[in-house]
């Protein structure tokens, strides 16, 4: 046989796919990809970076996790190193097994386990949370119990969508401190902080590495399926931008904002277009450190509710697209300005760096308000 190291990519994901389907006994074989057709699962791989110091060879691999209740694909990242680069794919590969699969595979078959409630303006929404909740720990002492720390705070952070995936770290590597809170592959600031006040703010420290994954799901009694896909949301955040590179003046605000509420098939989309976009095109543009809440304010009422990022699939949807059409177009400086005309927290961050001389990454912005009437719905 020959040695793993010199075969093609497309030959190495194909053995560390067989590896995969050996921890799902049901899966068969769909061209280069898994079909656990019990669980409705499809799984494939892609191969990342991979580099070499010496003897040691790192690598990154991507699980890619197809299901029809995910509103976009479940990705997650694996990195290995090892003294050959099957070992440090196979590490890789170990991990994603044990971390992801295997809970992934666990929660979608069997749904009645610890439960948590969540509320969006009135609308309460049920999900399931596996009770085994697998932590990877490495390192000195014993694993911190990520999941005890955002407990509480996680329902105000679940929405409308069937299925919700977390993602909690932490590391202590002696001279540096990260955490990192994820829900559906997005880190949220404000979440991530509770980690790092709790894991860190210990007297005693100890050199190690948690981390834990699960996937919540919600309970068909309360699910209500979305009018519209990540695509239509894509396609409309592409119009919308269009539109909002002519604005230079107020006059051209009203006339685009007016068009990108004719173009739209939804009251609700239009105005989270209109709302988010410069935001997320700041964000984008400068990396500040931005908050994690959103409040719709009621026909310019006192505000009276409170949400997060998560829990308007829109915002997620559109920070995606932004990305794409950065690539995909490459905007003119002017055209990038123009965007970011009417992004409030673009304006209060050039304030604080240039008058008030304050450094970015201490900048800490408020809550995002935007102005909606009754026909109003969060998805």
């Amino acid at each position: 046989m020959p040695d793993f190291d010199t075969l093609q990519p497309e030959e190495q994901r194909k053995i560390l796919l067989a590896v995969i389907k050996e921890a799902c006994p049901d899966a068969v074989w769909e061209g280069d990809t898994l079909h656990d057709i019990g669980h409705a699962l499809r799984i494939s791989l892609e191969l990342g970076q991979v580099s070499s110091h010496e003897k040691y060879f790192s690598t990154q691999l991507l699980l890619i996790l197809k299901h029809e209740w995910f509103d976009e694909d479940l990705v997650q990242v694996f990195a290995g190193t090892g003294r050959s680069l099957e070992e440090a794919m196979k590490t890789c590969v170990s991990e994603m097994i044990e971390s992801v699969l295997k809970p992934v595979l666990h929660t979608l078959e069997k749904q009645d386990d610890e439960i948590i409630i969540s509320e969006i303006i009135h609308e309460k929404y049920k999900f399931h949370v596996p009770e085994e909740k697998i932590i990877l720990h490495r390192g000195e002492g014993k694993a911190v119990n990520l999941w005890n720390i955002v407990k509480e705070k996680m329902p105000e952070y679940l929405g409308t969508k069937r299925v919700y995936w977390i993602n909690l770290f932490s590391a202590d590597m002696g001279n540096k401190q990260v955490c990192e809170a994820k829900i559906n592959g997005t880190v949220y600031p404000d979440l991530t902080d509770l980690l790092y006040q709790e894991i860190f703010s210990r007297t005693e420290r100890q050199k190690n590495i948690n981390k834990l994954f699960l996937l919540l799901i919600q309970d068909q009694e309360t699910y209500q399926p979305c009018p519209f896909t990540k695509q239509n949301v894509g396609d409309l955040t592409f119009l919308a931008l269009d539109k909002m590179t002519d604005i230079t003046d107020e006059t051209s605000r009203q006339k685009a904002y007016q068009e990108i509420h004719r173009f739209c098939p939804d009251y609700s989309i239009a105005v989270e277009l209109v709302a988010f976009l410069p935001e997320i095109v700041a964000q984008t543009v400068v990396n500040f450190r931005d908050n994690d809440a959103l409040i719709p304010v009621f026909d310019y009422g006192k505000p009276e509710f409170e949400l997060k990022k998560s829990q308007v699939r829109s915002y997620g949807y559109m920070t995606d697209a932004v990305e794409q059409y950065f690539r995909k177009y490459n905007p003119s400086q002017e055209e990038v300005y123009n965007l970011l005309r009417s992004s409030g927290k673009f304006e209060t961050v050039s304030r604080a760096i240039q008058d008030e001389n304050i450094k970015i990454e201490e900048l800490r912005l408020s809550q995002l308000v935007y102005f909606v009437n009754q026909n109003y719905h969060v998805w």
